[in-house]
């Protein structure tokens, strides 16, 4: 299983399965990491593997949706294609939480909000699948997707989190007012 993501500026990039937290535990963060960056994503579940899958068809290659979060360890971020590819394995920094919900729900707008501690950092809205869509066919001209992979897409550029010195960080989101995420960040 693979973490395929569309970043904000337009690239396919993988993060291995071992970075995927589906679980809301909480990320205790290496000794060499002092500072996180992160970004909201819009998430699909792969239902069906395929390469080179045209738009027409691409409804078809995935069966739930659902919003979370990636994040990015500040020091190996170095502008590098090598740094950004290091940052993006660290373990269990794709909080992609589980289940997923029906791709229907996205044919009305919804709203994910990201907060640390009471302060909320982010509020995106959605609607319509053509960004999975659009996503699920430029990823497929580089590689095979299998069922279980995942797709996300970045809602926007990476920013701050949370630093060493913060010794602790709690993060929560919601979708459309109900609570998805709710972990520490632990230094």
């Amino acid at each position: 299983m693979n973490i395929l993501v569309k970043t904000a500026a337009g690239k396919i990039v993988v993060r291995p399965d071992t970075t995927w937290e589906k679980d809301n535990e909480d990320l205790y963060v290496p000794e060499f990491v002092d500072s996180l960056s992160w970004t909201p994503v819009l998430f699909a579940r792969i239902s069906k593997p395929g390469r080179s899958v045209g738009l027409k068809f691409a409804d078809r290659y995935y069966d739930g949706v659902s919003f979370g979060m990636l994040l990015y360890p500040d020091e190996l971020m170095d502008g590098s294609e090598e740094g950004f590819a290091c940052a993006s394995c660290l373990d269990h920094t794709s909080f992609l939480p589980y289940p997923v919900y029906p791709k229907d729900m996205l044919e009305k707008e919804v709203e994910f909000k990201i907060n640390v501690g009471k302060d909320e950092i982010s509020s995106v809205r959605v609607q319509g699948l053509s960004m999975i869509e659009e996503a699920i066919v430029e990823a497929t001209k580089f590689c095979y997707i299998r069922t279980g992979d995942i797709i996300a897409i970045e809602l926007k550029p990476r920013g701050p989190l949370c630093r060493r010195q913060d010794e602790r960080c709690e993060v929560s989101a919601s979708l459309c007012g109900n609570n998805c995420l709710v972990y520490n960040i632990v230094y």
